[in-house]
């Protein structure tokens, strides 16, 4: 009789875990997918949304009049030498003056800044709606795995501090668990 305990007790042992390893290896996957989640959003954009975004900051800028100086127009009796004038343009608005001025380099400029190998919005928008549904099939699959251990150690099982509120609440059934009655 003890043999029969005592390999029982075995059995249960390496059945736990397996199982906890399973919740592990699940867990593990859902960090990983949460880690490449986290890149796809921080990719740089593509060449062609920056050059674009460049292009209305520059438009905006020039739109603003950075050079206008109405003192040289109306002949005022203050006079602000045109160096000074053009100095207090550059530190009120920099961006705006070198937009006035030459417009083409300082885009060219900052291109040559930039990464080239980004990502348009509609892949990232696929990407990240891909991970997403990874994210919540695994995070399905860790619920259902704890409730199951939780059913036989009649015990807690602890969850990710991160985890999804939805899911933790959602009854068995629209976890793709049977009910707990048997029905």
């Amino acid at each position: 009789m003890k043999n029969v305990i005592k390999n029982t007790a075995a059995l249960l042992e390496r059945t736990f875990r397996s199982a906890r390893s399973d919740i592990d290896t699940i867990r593990d996957r859902i960090a990983d997918l949460q880690a490449e989640r986290h890149l796809v959003e921080m990719a740089p954009n593509d060449l062609g949304t920056i050059e674009r975004e460049i292009d209305r900051a520059i438009e905006a800028a020039i739109q603003t009049r950075p050079l206008f100086m109405p003192f040289l127009v109306r002949g005022e009796g203050y006079y602000l030498p045109v160096a000074g004038a053009f100095n207090t343009a550059l530190q009120q608005n920099a961006f705006g003056v070198f937009a006035a001025l030459d417009a083409p380099r300082l885009k060219a400029a900052m291109l040559a800044a930039l990464p080239k190998d980004g990502i348009t919005a509609e892949t990232r928008s696929a990407r990240l709606a891909k991970i997403d549904a990874e994210i919540l099939s695994a995070e399905i699959a860790e619920e259902v795995a704890c409730r199951e251990m939780e059913r036989v150690l009649g015990a807690d099982m602890p969850r990710r501090i991160d985890a999804n509120p939805a899911i933790l609440l959602a009854p068995d059934g629209e976890i793709g668990m049977g009910s707990s009655d048997g029905a």
